[in-house]
């Protein structure tokens, strides 16, 4: 039977069995059946390992991506993967005989607010600071549309993440991202911070239903904690807002780029700072292992100085970076959305990260006078 009457054969039959939130699951699931019986056909070997790795929420197939690469000049497509971690957006390996590159579906992200991003990572890969630029295409633009979504493909930078830093890959990561806040101060486009502290407050309101007591509890008072500090003056800028270990590549022991920047807006760089500490420099208890961030914040400080308001503002930035991230994840595992294999993160994880700061932190690093 031809893949397409598979397709549309087991779509009907699922759509009839499961019915309500369940149903547009089951259609996936037939496109997935269907797309693997297509693998069984001559050719079809490579194209049943890219369903098997796909973890996204819009699937594509062969003439979906070949029928996209046509509006650019990036040559005939040979090869493409779903990849497993996206969580906002679905995201594809794509290889061409002429190169290799990311595609991004976005899933959220109004079109309208796409040039942002885009721009952004243009602006900044001209000006020194390691990410992938956006390619444009044959009529000169970044943003494009596929499965009547907004899409964008950029160059795929060499390397892969990395699971254990040590103290140089730390002091790579603090080089870079200074690099970043400094060249992000000639970028001319401004963004609020859609995940900042109005956010909080009101994700945090949604989710009390649904939380324990003691969560209840250690959320209220970090909230009464942070609201001391929502006057302070720090100095602002374009942030990355997500740079943890899994948006940093590394090829061999040097940083090839930073990654997903579609968190990224207008804050407090070192709000910046306190979200990448927090990840890339916990050791296994969640507590900051001295070495490596004060490697990180060092040399970061050589390219952007903290100033003394900073150094007196660290320890609220750095519970503000982990209370962040222990919401979104709280909000993505009881308001999940529906994808081909969901891949929600662990909130607790998180929950421990934001305790463990609340106790004694490596300062800051030297600050300017």
């Amino acid at each position: 039977m031809p893949a397409a009457d598979v397709d549309g054969t087991l779509r009907a039959q699922l759509t009839l069995t499961y019915k309500g939130p369940n149903a547009m699951a089951a259609v996936r699931v037939a496109g997935t059946i269907a797309r693997l019986w297509s693998a069984r056909m001559p050719g079809g070997p490579s194209r049943l390992r890219q369903v098997q790795q796909m973890a996204v929420y819009t699937a594509l197939s062969d003439v979906d991506l070949e029928g996209f690469l046509s509006r650019y000049r990036a040559g005939r497509l040979t090869e493409w993967v779903g990849i497993r971690d996206g969580i906002e957006n679905s995201n594809f390996f794509v290889t061409t005989d002429q190169g290799s590159y990311v595609l991004t579906l976005f899933e959220q992200h109004p079109r309208e607010e796409l040039p942002y991003f885009l721009n952004l990572t243009a602006h900044l890969a001209e000006h020194g600071v390691p990410c992938a630029h956006p390619l444009a295409d044959i009529e000169g633009h970044y943003l494009q549309s596929l499965q009547c979504k907004p899409a964008a493909l950029v160059e795929r930078l060499p390397g892969r993440t990395l699971e254990q830093p040590d103290a140089t890959h730390c002091a790579a990561v603090g080089h870079a991202l200074g690099k970043m806040h400094v060249a992000g101060l000639s970028f001319g486009e401004r963004r609020e911070n859609e995940r900042g502290r109005k956010w909080w407050f009101r994700t945090a309101q949604a989710l009390r239903p649904k939380l324990t007591a003691a969560d209840r509890e250690l959320l209220a008072e970090e909230l009464n904690y942070q609201r001391r500090f929502r006057r302070l003056e720090l100095p602002r800028g374009t942030i990355h807002a997500d740079l943890f270990r899994d948006n940093v590549l590394f090829n061999g022991d040097l940083l090839s780029g930073m990654i997903d920047f579609y968190y990224a807006c207008d804050d407090c760089l070192l709000y910046d700072v306190a979200i990448t500490v927090n990840d890339w420099c916990r050791d296994g208890d969640h507590l900051l292992e001295p070495e490596r961030t004060e490697a990180l914040l060092a040399a970061y400080a050589a390219e952007r100085p903290f100033t003394a308001p900073e150094a007196g503002a660290w320890d609220a930035m750095l519970r503000a970076g982990a209370l962040r991230f222990w919401l979104s994840r709280l909000y993505d595992l009881h308001f999940p959305r529906p994808a081909e294999i969901p891949h929600t993160k662990d909130p607790d994880e998180y929950r421990r990260v934001l305790i463990a700061r609340r106790g004694t932190n490596p300062a800051l690093a030297p600050v300017a006078a």
